[in-house]
């Protein structure tokens, strides 16, 4: 490769990640204004019913658009056409029609950005990949059900029934990525196994079970650490990981009763214990973290065998901190 050619590759590399890092916006698949009625297809954007023509486009085809400004220069020529995809504006907060440039609005109030923010973190992976209409339905409902701009446009059984599916679902999804990235797990299943409508509980035991064992096994390591008077740190340690298997099975304890609970005042109870153990799994993986990362850590690795099993835990432990921080922030609003 020519000196040349290789400083303009480097050139655009930069550039493409100024760019990214000064984008004012965020591009989002699917519109919460966008309702399938029979063969119909109708925008209800602003509270109107407008028949459209759905041309769905992947909004990854517009990554050199950066501002608002820009995205006008992909607007639709058609009134009619809409394609089934969205942008938020950080500047002020507003989420905009990408072929029609209007605000959304729904009941008469602007969706907040902020508010489709914390539903893409809600929805699934294969919520997001999926059909616009299915990604669509699923950001309206969010944003009804959990978002502060809507909240007294649902009754109280409305609430409960939509946070028990959210909770109850998102669970789940997190005890996937957990036995995927757990090094002495087996996996439980994917995604698309949730998708197909499993029954919860028994997808969830598999998962539980392994909870169980680990928690023994750490137990007893911790028993043989002791009787062999090594390290209080490193004994330390591995109790903290029998402890975050512990926290995490009280935690899907926690979100399968929730499934019994019709009332939202005891809801919401319920949901304030979730945050809590929530809360404590992410101190506590933090610390685990922060400890099998260190240079003391990797030195004992290098001298004893029986150490590095902590060490795998750093792949899961960044999952965790992903999955139970999206909790926290989402439930916190309610």
């Amino acid at each position: 490769m020519s000196e040349h050619k290789f400083e303009l590759e480097k050139k655009n590399v930069f550039e493409s990640q100024e760019e990214e890092q000064t984008s004012s916006i965020k591009l989002i698949r699917g519109c919460p204004c966008f309702k399938v009625f029979g063969d119909e297809k109708l925008c209800v954007n602003n509270d109107s019913v407008l028949e459209i023509d759905a041309i769905e486009i992947d909004p990854s085809i517009y990554p050199f658009h950066s501002n608002k400004d820009s995205m006008e220069e992909e607007r639709a020529t058609d009134g009619n056409v809409c394609y089934v995809s969205i942008f938020i504006n950080y500047p002020d907060n507003k989420v905009y029609c990408i072929s029609q440039g209007w605000v959304l609005r729904i009941h008469g109030k602007d969706v907040p950005g902020v508010d489709l923010e914390d539903a893409m973190q809600f929805l699934s992976t294969k919520e997001i990949s999926s059909s616009a209409e299915i990604c669509s339905e699923c950001l309206y409902k969010f944003i009804l059900t959990l978002g502060d701009t809507f909240a007294d446009l649902l009754s109280e059984k409305e609430k409960t029934d939509e946070v028990k599916k959210y909770v109850d679902k998102f669970s789940l999804m997190i005890a996937v990525k957990h036995s995927q990235t757990d090094q002495r797990m087996d996996s439980i299943g994917t995604e698309d196994d949730i998708e197909e409508g499993v029954d919860h509980f028994q997808f969830l035991r598999n998962y539980l079970v392994q909870l169980l064992e680990q928690q023994n096994y750490w137990a007893q390591f911790g028993d043989e650490l002791e009787k062999d008077e090594v390290d209080v740190w490193i004994q330390e340690l591995v109790r903290m990981r029998e402890r975050l298997d512990r926290l995490e099975f009280q935690f899907y304890s926690q979100t399968l009763q929730l499934r019994d609970i019709n009332e939202f005042n005891m809801l919401i109870k319920m949901l304030e214990y979730i945050l809590r153990s929530s809360d404590e799994i992410l101190i506590l993986n933090n610390e685990i973290h922060s400890k099998i990362r260190s240079s003391k850590f990797q030195e004992l690795t290098g001298t004893d065998e029986r150490f590095q099993i902590l060490g795998e835990y750093a792949e899961k432990s960044r999952t965790v901190e992903h999955n139970f921080g999206n909790i926290l922030q989402i439930l916190t609003k309610l």
